[in-house]
């Protein structure tokens, strides 16, 4: 439920194309008598915890009248930022830097929106059978392709993330349409969440995103808990030094990485969603 409770603050506050940064709070912020409720996700090195109020049966009927006045421009943005989120996830569950980013570009006239898919298809199956050949782990795949659908004059191309173990030769030779343009993955502190979104790039009439089946996901814990209210305000009036201290507190073999503080106009309280990420060494747990 933290993802629909999220749909009552301010989901504007930053440009939804890029990364969150820090958010700005009134100087006044209003904790709810029924308290907060934490929950965690975890994808691969990558912790989210989203920290939300625990409403009643009022706060439950604004939720439902936010949504049925919700306009189709403002659901289009939501259902688009909750792809893309669970995409970094995605990303950062099942790939590292033993992994490739992959451009695949065309020579000549380019083919139809509909070609494209059919070729990268059709290369996904090649590397498959090179890679059972070498008896390489299955393959794993992220893919967008990119351009030429809606008549604009951007040449098509598909960006992917792919599993490592061939060379950059080898994809090239079995990709045959253009260039294959291969670079190691190099995750920072936000993971691989700069290349998950720009391969989810907004395009119109089309899905953003094609994964392989075999993709391990994020692991939700369903069960949440109580954050004491002292501990949210600690965090939405210094979100940037007490939010460090009090999640690293929580979650000894993460580092804090970034916060997002968010209000609402229609309910009291904030809405928190904190990044972290394990330690070099330390084993998944808490």
């Amino acid at each position: 439920m933290a993802w629909e409770f999220e749909r009552l603050f301010d989901a504007e506050a930053e440009d939804p194309e890029q990364p969150r940064l820090w958010s700005v709070l009134p100087s006044s912020i209003k904790v709810g008598s029924m308290g907060y409720r934490r929950r965690k996700t975890k994808a691969g090195p990558r912790l989210e915890v989203e920290i939300y109020p625990a409403f009643g049966r009022e706060q439950m009927e604004q939720l439902r009248a936010a949504k049925t006045n919700e306009t189709p421009e403002a659901m289009a943005r939501y259902n688009h930022e909750r792809a893309r989120r669970r995409v970094v996830q995605l990303a950062d569950a099942n790939f590292d830097e033993r992994d490739l980013s992959l451009t695949l570009t065309y020579n000549g006239t380019p083919p139809s929106y509909d070609q494209a898919l059919r070729d990268v298809r059709n290369f996904l199956r090649k590397v498959k059978r090179r890679r059972a050949a070498k008896s390489l782990p299955d393959l794993k795949y992220i893919y967008s392709v990119e351009g030429n659908e809606d008549g604009s004059r951007t040449r098509i191309h598909i960006h992917m993330l792919i599993s490592g173990g061939l060379d950059r030769e080898t994809l090239e030779e079995l990709w045959a349409r253009g260039y294959a343009n291969a670079d190691r993955l190099q995750p920072d502190g936000h993971g691989l969440e700069a290349i998950a979104r720009y391969i989810t790039k907004q395009q119109k009439n089309r899905k953003k995103w094609v994964c392989s089946r075999n993709l391990a996901k994020p692991k939700e814990d369903k069960r949440d808990c109580r954050m004491p209210n002292a501990r949210v305000k600690n965090i939405a009036y210094d979100f940037r030094n007490g939010a460090k201290m009090i999640m690293e507190q929580l979650y000894p073999s993460y580092q804090f990485i970034q916060c997002e503080v968010r209000y609402s106009d229609i309910v009291d309280g904030v809405y928190i969603r904190c990044l972290m990420r394990r330690k070099p060494g330390r084993k998944a747990g808490k």
